[in-house]
């Protein structure tokens, strides 16, 4: 299987309505058949309390009050990079 990737210029992280993350450019990833998701994007901003909370939400505005979503496995930041594994779009 080919690996699929979407871009974006922007989003966040949640923990339930506070801010844990802004982000600038993003990649998402499909790692495999199993539907597996990646994301890595450069940090805008980080608040190390909340982003070591659970759960997390990685959030992607679409315009007009409407977001994608999807729930947050697992979470590093290091380097001015964000890395994380996703569960299903919410």
């Amino acid at each position: 299987m080919n690996k699929a990737s979407l871009h974006g210029t922007g989003g966040e992280v949640r923990w339930v309505y506070h801010l844990a993350a802004t982000v600038g450019p993003w990649t998402m990833t499909l790692e495999n058949a199993a539907g597996d998701l990646s994301v890595s994007a450069a940090v805008v901003s980080a608040d190390t309390y909340r982003v070591s909370q659970q759960p997390l939400v990685f959030v992607v505005p679409r315009g007009q009050g409407s977001a994608w979503r999807w729930p947050v496995k697992s979470l590093q930041v290091a380097d001015g990079r964000l890395t994380a594994s996703l569960g299903p779009q919410e």
